[in-house]
């Protein structure tokens, strides 16, 4: 049923999104494609069919409207981020819309004096750098925040239970110390995976 619901939701937003590239009415016609590409199926779907359709409507734009085709490449490319888990899906549309963003930020950036000192180059080669960073979490550091925040949880929730007399206002001192130490331990791990993650 969920694989059902994806594929015609995928199909649905496609749909929505060539009435709207029909019009010309680019803006809308982003909006959907990414949707449709949000709805992603491993295998079928509208997906490629989406990201296609959202490239040629950045080039469309590149000429007469560069704010909007450069919200049309990164939608592309962050539409496919936004599916990602083990691998990522559509890299090759991002490889393809990196530099096309670094250019289209390096020609709009000019907010300091340091940017306006800079060519056109090398700005877009700073923008293309950051671009192409890596962005996959740290499996460890991911797997340890969600233990810390399972250990903060089901920690309080025992400390509550475990810590009280019967009738509840006074401590019980060596078990409030123990489970209280495994709340503020585990939070902090929590704290910590996010920040490393």
């Amino acid at each position: 049923m969920i694989v059902t619901k994806v594929y015609i939701s995928s199909k649905e937003a496609y749909e929505t999104a060539e009435a709207a590239f029909s019009q010309a009415d680019y803006p809308e016609a982003i909006i959907h494609y990414e949707r449709a590409i949000l709805w992603y199926l491993p295998v079928g779907g509208s997906v490629d069919r989406a990201a296609a359709q959202l490239w040629t409507v950045a080039e469309i734009l590149e000429t007469d409207d560069k704010p909007l085709a450069l919200e049309a490449y990164r939608s592309l490319r962050s539409a496919f981020y936004a599916t990602r888990s083990f691998y990522t899906p559509g890299q090759d549309w991002i490889d393809r819309a990196n530099p096309k963003i670094a250019r289209l930020m390096a020609e709009e950036t000019n907010y300091s004096e340091a940017d306006r000192q800079k060519s056109l180059d090398q700005k877009t080669e700073e923008a293309l750098a950051i671009l192409q960073r890596p962005m996959k979490p740290d499996p460890f550091w991911s797997i340890m925040l969600e233990i810390g925040f399972l250990g903060w949880v089901s920690g309080t929730l025992i400390f509550i239970w475990r810590a009280f007399r019967e009738g509840g206002t006074q401590i019980i001192v060596k078990r409030g110390l123990f489970w209280g130490s495994l709340v503020v331990l585990s939070y902090a791990l929590w704290i910590i995976g996010m920040m490393k993650a």
